[in-house]
Parts: C-alpha cells; sequence; structure tokens
C-alpha cells in the first residue's frame, strides 16, 4: 500500500479555515469575563451583531450555529409553506441542506436553471400568475459567491436587476451570503453594497474567515425579532456565545484578508490551465473556488489518484472536482496540487466513463 505523504493538502472546503492566534487570545479573554445569560445579553455577541449589520447595512443580525439554519430562517420568514421561491436550480439551500427548504420551511424552490440564469429567465418565470393549481411564487434567491458556478462573484449591477424585477412582483428577497466577503473582495466594493435591497442575508462566520462556529442572518430589527423564536424553535439558541463570538469579531473584522486566498487560487488556476484532459472552470470574478471539469477520466478515479497524492478534494457532480483555498492553505500547497492535478493527464487516454 503506498503510504500517505506526511503533510495533506486539504482543498475540500473553507471551513476549514483555522482561528489566528488573535481570534485564540480573543476566546481566552472571554472566558475570563462574566457571560450573559440570556439569548441577547452577552456583550460579546451583542457587539459582534451589531458591528455585522453595520457591515451590510442593516438594521440588526442574529448569530446562527450554522449558515444552514440561517438560511432556513430566511425561508420560513420570507414564505409560507407550499409557496414558491424563485432562483437557480443549484442554490445551496435548495441541493445541500438535505431537503430542508421542504421538510423544514416547506416551501417549493423553483429553478431557473444552474449557475446564473440570464436576466430574461427571471422575467419568464415572474409572468406566470398563481391559480388554483400553481402556487404563488413569494421570494426570490441568489446565492453571492456562488458556489456551483466556480465561485464566482456576481456584480452589484446584477444583483439590483434582479431586486428591480422582485419588487415590481411584490417579492421578497433573500442573499445567501455565505461567501459575500469574498464577493465583495474579488469586486472591490464594500459588502453593504452586494447585501443592499434584500430583506434576509446569511452570512458564514467560519468559511474563509476563520471563526470557530457559526453563522448569521442579516435583516430589520423586526425579522430578526422574528428569528429569535425560529431559531430557539428549531434548538439553536446556543448559550454561552461569549467565547465564539469574541473570536468572530476579530475574524470580522479581517475580512479582506480572503484577498490572499483569492491570489493563491488564482495561482492553482493558472498552473493547472492547460492540462490535457482537464478543463478549469473561469468566472468572470473569480474568488477562492476553483472547479475543474474532467474531460474523460472518472470522477472518483481522479479524486482517489489525488488522495493518493495527498491532496484532497471534493466531486463536484459526475465530471467536476472543486477545490477551495483558505487560510491555512500556503503557496508550497498550491505548488503541490498543481502538480498532483498535472499528474492527472497521464490517465486521460483511455474510453470515456
Amino acid at each position: 500500500m503506498t503510504p500517505m505523504p506526511e503533510r495533506i493538502v486539504d482543498l475540500r472546503s473553507d471551513f476549514l479555515t483555522r482561528p489566528t492566534p488573535a481570534m485564540i487570545a480573543a476566546m481566552n479573554a472571554a472566558c475570563a469575563r462574566p457571560w450573559g445569560f440570556d439569548f441577547r445579553d452577552d456583550p460579546d455577541q451583542r457587539t459582534l451583531e451589531a458591528e455585522l449589520a453595520a457591515l451590510l447595512g442593516h438594521e440588526d443580525s442574529l448569530v446562527m450555529p450554522t449558515s444552514t439554519m440561517a438560511n432556513q430562517i430566511a425561508l420560513l420568514l420570507l414564505a409560507r409553506p407550499g409557496e414558491i421561491v424563485l432562483g437557480p436550480d443549484d442554490l445551496h439551500f435548495a441541493i445541500s441542506e438535505a431537503g430542508a427548504a421542504t421538510a423544514v420551511a416547506g416551501v417549493a424552490v423553483q429553478g431557473l436553471g444552474s449557475q446564473q440564469p440570464p436576466l430574461e429567465a427571471w422575467r419568464a418565470a415572474l409572468r406566470a400568475k398563481p391559480d388554483t393549481q400553481r402556487s404563488r411564487i413569494a421570494a426570490i434567491a441568489i446565492e453571492n459567491t456562488h458556489n456551483r458556478a466556480g465561485g464566482v462573484a456576481i456584480d452589484g449591477a446584477t444583483t439590483q436587476a434582479i431586486l428591480a424585477l422582485a419588487r415590481a412582483h411584490g417579492l421578497a428577497a433573500h442573499l445567501d451570503g455565505a461567501r459575500l466577503f469574498n464577493a465583495a473582495v474579488a469586486l472591490d466594493v464594500a459588502p453593504a453594497t452586494l447585501a443592499a435591497g434584500f430583506d434576509t442575508i446569511t452570512v458564514s462566520l467560519n468559511k474563509g474567515l476563520g471563526a470557530p462556529i457559526g453563522g448569521a442572518l442579516v435583516g430589520s430589527r423586526a425579522r430578526i425579532a422574528e428569528a429569535l423564536i425560529l431559531r430557539q424553535r428549531l434548538g439553536g439558541g446556543i448559550r454561552p456565545t461569549a467565547v465564539f463570538a469574541a473570536a468572530a469579531r476579530v475574524a470580522l473584522a479581517g475580512w479582506r484578508d480572503v484577498a490572499e486566498d483569492h491570489r493563491r487560487a488564482a495561482a492553482l488556476i493558472a498552473g493547472i490551465e492547460g492540462t490535457p484532459g482537464l478543463r478549469v472552470v473561469k468566472p468572470a470574478y473569480p474568488t477562492n473556488i476553483v472547479v475543474i471539469e474532467l474531460e474523460r477520466l472518472d470522477v472518483a478515479a481522479a479524486e482517489a489518484k489525488l488522495a493518493a497524492s495527498g491532496v484532497l478534494v471534493i466531486p463536484f457532480g459526475p465530471r467536476r472536482l472543486r477545490l477551495i483555498v483558505y487560510r491555512g492553505i500556503e503557496d508550497v500547497d498550491i505548488a503541490r496540487a498543481i502538480a498532483a492535478c498535472r499528474a492527472l493527464a497521464t490517465d486521460t487516454g483511455g474510453p470515456r466513463t
């Protein structure tokens, strides 16, 4: 059996981002302070929620155990059971949250095609009128950055055009912004620019940022007051919050640091590009996600060969692999990943499986 390399380059997800020494120091300091008892009276949590809301240009926010819970609470806030939420086919809450949109929120997700549907697809879907057989469309949703589209950042003009259509039809709007700070860095805009106009916004505090746990839901004070009740109903009323909230405050202050992950992801793309049998997805506004399309090699075989080289990735469909760069991945790791991906070229000559 071939031994595994001593150092593993784990590119499976940016939720593996490690806390910085400053975050660890903040957690230690929080351990020495009195903790809040009620669901929103911890000073670190209150400050984090206020800072996050201000950064995104909204009134309030509420910390959540996960971004998945934040998404589901947003759906519960914006649509009634049986109503439709409109968006791309491959939204995270549509395909990667164990069917919670239906099982928990009770909504139907109407897909417009994968990745980034053109504006005309939104218009066409919104022309349909509800009747005794067709449910009402209650809300639209987009994901920024869009994971399944290769981590593309969606620019403000595109976002605002979709929002204008939604508002013209009286619809609510949700932004799954788990990686919103990556989008802001890629587009060189303030996070508030990309969050403007949405009723609810989900953000992750650990993906890329490095907080040890958690996400948050952002919106108006009235909606966040409702979200507090729904969070408790779903079992998300975690206490105490001081330790992870203190770390998350440090993580949030350093949101621009994800630019270094983007730099390394760009180097990874440049190094893989041109490898026979591989095609790298190149979004208009790339971030920290790299998607490779396999022309001939089976995805499971490619994943296994990379793992044997000490590079861990995840399958992203029958012909795709996803690699994500985050803090803790160094230039030497990128070089190793490039070499391992190039080595796949030797296995692309056989019949397509």
